[in-house]
């Protein structure tokens, strides 16, 4: 009985756990600014994204860096759908069971053929 409820909560705890998000071919031309105020002075701001993952119950299933590889393609993705094609990001927030991130989406270059580029 005991091994069955112990595989119950395994199980259980899998299936809630997700996984990181992964960029789309939108996402993969915003560009990500977290230290360079000038880059976006000609830049329209579109509004505030932002992007989480992990939980408290499956943060240990996930690296800190697969973590902040998804909270960036969500917020990128965001940014994307706002029309943008910057985020510039604010100080990130202390994490210890999740990554938080918040930023502000900007649309630089109104080109559609814009190169991407990640700085």
């Amino acid at each position: 009985m005991k091994n069955i409820l112990v595989s119950s909560m395994l199980a259980s705890t899998l299936l809630l756990s997700g996984c990181v998000t992964f960029p789309t071919s939108e996402s993969n031309q915003v560009d990500v600014i977290w230290d360079d105020v000038k880059a976006i002075e000609n830049c329209q701001r579109l509004g505030v994204v932002y992007g989480s993952e992990g939980h408290f119950y499956d943060y240990w299933f996930h690296a800190d860096k697969d973590m902040v590889w998804g909270t960036l393609n969500q917020m990128r993705s965001k940014a994307a759908e706002l029309g943008g094609d910057t985020i510039y990001l604010y100080q990130s927030l202390d994490f210890s069971s999740s990554v938080t991130m918040f930023a502000n989406a900007y649309l630089c270059n109104s080109s559609p053929n814009k190169p991407v580029t990640n700085k």
